[in-house]
């Protein structure tokens, strides 16, 4: 049965996970970020324990596979996604083509694309596409003593009509990723960060600008602008008000501070109870990631540090929170003032 929360116990104590699905995912799309292809796709499998028929997960675990070039893997969970009848079907299937054609299963892929063309309402560079992909698959599988460089001038006139519609900015559907919910709109930012280009700026301000967008995706498409180093910096509105994101920064996303607060947690929690160490580390990220570029007050790593590990063990008696600021050398007015403004952002479901 799938399960919003998991319990694990650790040394006699029950720790309570919240929200266990939803962090797997963030940090699943953070090693992708980060091409650690192997690691996000553990945690996608650690998803589709939790349920088989998890769109984000497979549609992850699928990717992840091709680009570890385990093809049969990859084509696993993209037949289920099909079968699924996913939102998100033609980019889907634009996968499992690759995936068919990196296997040189011509006559499946022909057979697909002859299936899918029937569709109605196909738009029409869709259409030049399979046209030209099933020319692609007829002559592989006729014609095998042919030369790789003449085949791929075949594959060339699509791929540049692909290049073109994402150097358009015309071509990004930015009004269904505004309308989709919050988890498609990570599957959907996904697919769209390397078509991003400087072009596409106005609307990038204009979607973090909109209230209504979660304050993740818009991490996400922040990381996105700086991978494709579009501008140095950005306004982006969080939490109520707008604040300048200063994306070449060493602050960017608060990372340094991140690392300051895991150093903490990590020295007085690693030794004798590393389950609980963990836990805090993978709320402080994540909190730290999304909350920017607000600033953080107050500004000590050791208060942040005391506050995500009294976090981590779910409900502490009065007590115990007393002895963590002890051992943190914090004291309860500045632990006050840090609570308070993690409970003001987490009004704005910070936790994806």
């Amino acid at each position: 049965m799938k399960s919003k929360n998991k319990r694990i116990r650790d040394n006699n104590k029950l720790v309570l996970i919240p929200n266990l699905e939803g962090r797997l995912l963030s940090k699943a799309m953070s090693l992708v970020e980060e091409k650690n292809y192997r690691s996000a796709r553990e945690l996608f499998g650690k998803l589709l324990e939790l349920d088989l028929r998890d769109i984000r997960a497979l549609y992850g675990w699928a990717v992840c596979s091709v680009e570890l070039g385990e093809y049969r893997e990859a084509e696993e969970a993209v037949v289920m996604l099909l079968e699924e009848d996913t939102p998100y079907y033609y980019d889907v299937f634009r996968l499992y083509l690759t995936i068919l054609i990196e296997r040189k299963d011509y006559t499946t892929a022909i057979h697909q694309i002859m299936t899918v063309s029937k569709k109605k309402g196909l738009p029409s560079e869709l259409k030049d596409f399979l046209r030209q992909m099933k020319k692609f698959c007829q002559i592989r599988l006729h014609e095998p003593s042919w030369s790789d460089d003449g085949l791929d001038d075949l594959m060339e006139e699509p791929l540049q009509r692909e290049h073109k519609e994402q150097d358009d900015p015309k071509m990004v559907d930015w009004l269904a990723l505004e309308k989709a919910d919050s988890k498609n709109q990570m599957m959907l930012l996904h697919n769209l960060a390397n078509q991003l280009r400087a072009s596409h700026l106005p609307e990038i301000k204009r979607f973090l600008l909109d209230e209504r967008q979660h304050s993740e995706i818009k991490t996400m498409l922040l990381c996105a602008i700086k991978e494709g180093k579009l501008t140095k910096e950005i306004a982006v509105r969080k939490f109520g008000r707008i604040y300048n994101a200063q994306i070449e920064s060493d602050e960017f996303l608060n990372k340094k501070f991140a690392d300051q607060i895991e150093e903490e947690i990590r020295l007085e929690l690693e030794s004798d109870n590393p389950t609980l160490a963990d836990l805090a580390v993978e709320m402080e990220r994540m909190f730290t990631m999304n909350v920017y570029p607000k600033p953080i007050a107050p500004h000590s790593s050791k208060v942040w540090a005391a506050l995500f590990c009294i976090r981590a063990m779910s409900g502490s008696l009065k007590h115990e929170t007393s002895k963590v600021l002890e051992r943190f050398g914090v004291n309860d007015e500045d632990y006050q003032v840090a609570d308070k403004m993690l409970r003001e952002v987490e009004k704005h479901d910070i936790w994806l």
